[in-house]
């Protein structure tokens, strides 16, 4: 039996079953990621778990599984199987020494785990967040490939992607192609003190972008600050 051929869960008592939320996070632990990035990395990437554990704890409607991919040279899971975000301890990333920051073989991993029959039919839209501190190094046609593995996915295709650049030297065109959505910025890390912040956005992305019937338009101006002066979570931090 395949996750569509899965029957619609009901809960004791008769009501539906909260819809799978799936949450991807792709994670950078190249070389340059050692010290103070990675340690800063994981306390953000714990303290994002513990708010989305409270935000899921209050739904009604969604539960959210998390899974991790680790990538550097090459990618590997970090966590393998989709983990409720409840019961989830988020176990440290390591860096590799003297490892790239090769993107593409992180989106095949992706792009195999949405592949079609792979993820429950009644699924909200999945959300995969980016976190790198560099540029791509991929070899040539490497990164297109991943992504437009990643991209011929339904899931993947309408997953809400986002990412956060740890320095503004790792801002660049790759990651805007990876995100496909020109509302919605690259969310800029400048010092280690801020990754912490520039997850908070990405969970409430998370929370309220990927919510059936979301008006992804407007969510993106109220958490992106495309309304107008004052009204960006993090004013002129954001890159569009």
């Amino acid at each position: 039996m395949t996750a569509h051929d899965t029957p619609t869960l009901r809960m004791p008592g008769g009501g539906i079953s909260r819809r799978p939320l799936h949450l991807i996070l792709l994670a950078d632990c190249s070389g340059g990621m050692k010290g103070e990035k990675i340690q800063a990395l994981n306390y953000a990437i714990a303290d994002m778990l513990a708010q989305l554990a409270i935000w899921d704890r209050a739904q009604e409607q969604a539960q959210v599984f998390v899974r991790a991919v680790a990538f550097a040279t090459e990618a590997v899971w970090h966590i393998p199987a989709p983990t409720p975000v409840v019961d989830l301890r988020w176990r440290p990333l390591q860096p590799v020494p003297r490892g790239l920051t090769n993107m593409g073989t992180a989106f095949q991993l992706v792009a195999e785990a949405l592949a079609p029959g792979r993820i429950e039919r009644r699924a909200l839209r999945p959300a995969l967040l980016l976190i790198t501190d560099g540029l791509a190094t991929d070899p040539p046609g490497r990164f297109e490939a991943g992504l437009n593995a990643l991209l011929a996915t339904p899931a993947g295709r309408g997953a809400l992607r986002l990412s956060v650049a740890i320095g503004r030297d790792a801002r660049s065109e790759a990651l805007n192609r990876f995100i496909g959505d020109p509302s919605v910025p690259v969310l800029v890390a400048d010092s280690t003190s801020d990754i912490s912040d520039r997850l908070v956005v990405a969970s409430l992305a998370v929370s309220r972008m990927s919510e059936a019937g979301a008006d992804r338009a407007a969510l993106a101006d109220r958490l992106f600050g495309h309304g107008g002066p004052g009204d960006s979570i993090f004013g002129q931090d954001t890159i569009i």
